[in-house]
């Protein structure tokens, strides 16, 4: 009769409960994973003469900045790999990339496609949309940026010294 009463109360005492649980996740196909020192670059352009931005063609030195890729599956190889910049355009340059600062609307920093001459504007893959063949397990694309006055602010030679800057996102796509 006692283990009946000790069964009789467990039963009771234990009661039944409920709980919810999520699952989730995200699938990526993403071949390659982006350089940690990739990721977040400061583009520093060396200091340039005031008079530079007053006459043709009005530009600083390109700076060069790499983007890389590593640990690529074997089974990408032979994927593409497209890099897209974005950012604010500037109005007087379009496709580049509007600077803040004392020189907004008279300075833009344009961007170069991997190829070291050929400019990249905003929202364009690169390589005229072509992109890269990763073609081993590491990738590294080696982009170029430079200072360049606006028409309107080397036609009227309306740069003035002082610090600018600007800030673009790039979007790697794999195709």
């Amino acid at each position: 009769m006692a283990k009946r009463i000790l069964c009789l109360m467990l039963l009771c005492l234990s009661g039944r409960g409920e709980a919810d649980m999520a699952f989730t996740g995200n699938l990526l196909d993403r071949p390659c994973q982006l350089d940690p020192t990739s990721a977040t670059q400061d583009v520093v352009f060396m200091q340039t003469a005031l008079p530079q931005f007053h006459h043709a063609p009005g530009r600083s030195p390109a700076k060069r900045f790499p983007i890389r890729l590593l640990n690529c599956q074997a089974a990408s190889i032979g994927k593409v790999v497209k890099v897209a910049f974005s950012g604010e355009a500037e109005q007087g340059l379009p496709g580049a990339l509007k600077v803040t600062g004392v020189n907004v609307g008279r300075l833009a920093i344009q961007l170069v496609d991997a190829d070291g001459q050929t400019p990249l504007a905003l929202g364009d893959a690169h390589r005229a949309g072509n992109g890269d063949v990763i073609n081993a397990e590491e990738l590294t694309l080696n982009f170029s940026a430079y200072v360049q006055a606006t028409p309107e602010a080397l036609a009227e030679r309306s740069v003035t010294a002082g610090e600018y800057s600007a800030i673009a996102t790039f979007e790697i796509n794999y195709q």
